[in-house]
């Protein structure tokens, strides 16, 4: 075989380490040689579309069609020890593990979905339709609400409950409710009256 039928075929498929990300391309080091800018593959690229560069550092394969370098593509990530798996990985998992230290997890075998963020993170949902959770909610924090809330079941207070307004149950008011049946002495008076 020629030299450069052999090199071609050595080029086929290339690992390397993403050294530089500009956008949609990357630059990668394979042995002592450092790629041109080269795409990178994303998991969807249509109508559909997902975004999640290679970090520098990361370890990928390069694949040249016909051998040719110049019209390679890169396809990450390969883990090493230099970028091992994230902890909680294993064969019943399915995470993603961000580098600021959030971490989206769905655990097969516990049937449960986790998310956590790192200190000063924020989860903002917009839904002009609406959002509905069905099932037990826990919440562990203060609770606002901006808008007016509708409960069609009990709601049960451990502590006190407050309000900077009145408060009315069906058309009676708590703070400007007048009664009947009203006498002197130690009698009791009647119901409050709307």
């Amino acid at each position: 075989m020629s030299d450069d039928i052999l090199r071609k075929l050595a080029n086929l498929i290339r690992f390397g380490t993403v050294q530089a990300v500009a956008g949609k391309r990357v630059q990668v080091k394979i042995g002592g040689l450092l790629t041109r800018p080269i795409a990178w593959v994303s998991a969807r690229a249509g109508k559909t579309k997902s975004w999640s560069p290679p970090d520098i550092g990361e370890q990928i394969m390069v694949l040249s069609p016909n051998g040719d370098l110049g019209a390679a593509v890169a396809i990450g990530g390969i883990f090493c020890n230099a970028n091992d798996v994230p902890e909680g990985a294993n064969a019943d998992t399915v995470l993603m593990a961000f580098r600021d230290g959030a971490v989206l997890l769905y655990d097969q075998a516990a049937h449960l979905l986790k998310g956590t963020l790192p200190d000063g993170g924020r989860v903002e949902i917009t839904a002009p339709a609406g959002f509905k959770f069905s099932g037990r909610v826990d919440i562990d924090g203060a609770l606002n609400v901006s808008q007016a809330a509708t409960f069609k079941q009990t709601v049960h207070a451990g502590q006190d409950i407050t309000s900077d307004a009145d408060v009315k149950a069906g058309n009676i008011s708590l703070t400007n409710h007048p009664h009947g049946l009203v006498k002197a002495g130690t009698d009791t008076s009647g119901k409050p009256l709307p």
